[in-house]
């Protein structure tokens, strides 16, 4: 099952919006029931600083879920928010940004999530 990371940008509180964007995805019908996603630092806690920056969102996403559903959702997320965020996906040296669902970032994230690359970016 692929791990993607996703990243919020453009947004007064990122952590805020990853929040509200994992719990939009976990309601959705049709995508809910095909991931695990939480909460993640991307940087080590500093020691200096009480509490550690959650600044994206892993996604564990199994088999049955469809490109087209997740980029569908993620939209409809967007869409909803006052200021629309950016929204990344990542999954080892592969990156995309969710700018709609359209059939560029479909098949974008279909070939992300059919694994034609391994965690490492290289060849499965």
């Amino acid at each position: 099952m692929p791990q993607i990371d996703v990243r919020v940008a453009g947004a007064a509180d990122s952590e805020e919006e990853l929040r509200s964007l994992l719990r939009w995805l976990k309601a959705d019908e049709e995508v809910g029931p095909a991931l695990h996603g939480e909460l993640r630092s991307s940087e080590a806690a500093d020691r200096e600083h009480m509490g550690t920056l959650l600044d994206l969102a892993s996604l564990v996403v199994s088999a049955g879920l469809a490109a087209a559903q997740l980029a569908l959702a993620i939209e409809q997320w967007r869409a909803a928010r006052r200021t629309p965020p950016r929204v990344t996906l990542r999954r080892g040296q592969v990156e995309i940004e969710v700018t709609g669902a359209g059939e560029q970032t479909v098949l974008a994230i279909a070939a992300m999530l059919d694994g034609e690359q391994d965690d490492d970016g290289g060849p499965a």
